[in-house]
């Protein structure tokens, strides 16, 4: 089985989607689905960052990107 999750990108800009994932499907295969880089983002689930490893529990998220610099 698979269900929606409706995610918010923000990179700058704001863009949002809906994705269909497998009812087993981590994070870090969210981030694979859309190529994004792990390394880049952090997915936060009502504002509260998750570990990729773990599975995807909400129909909303937020995808933030870090930006670092010095």
């Amino acid at each position: 089985m698979s269900k929606k999750v409706h995610i918010t990108i923000q990179a700058g800009n704001v863009s949002e989607q809906t994705v269909e994932v497998e009812d087993n499907s981590t994070y870090e295969d969210l981030l694979d689905a859309l190529k994004i880089n792990q390394e880049t983002v952090l997915v936060l689930n009502e504002g509260n960052a998750v570990p990729l490893d773990g599975a995807i529990t909400s129909d909303r998220l937020t995808i933030l990107r870090v930006v670092t610099g010095g």
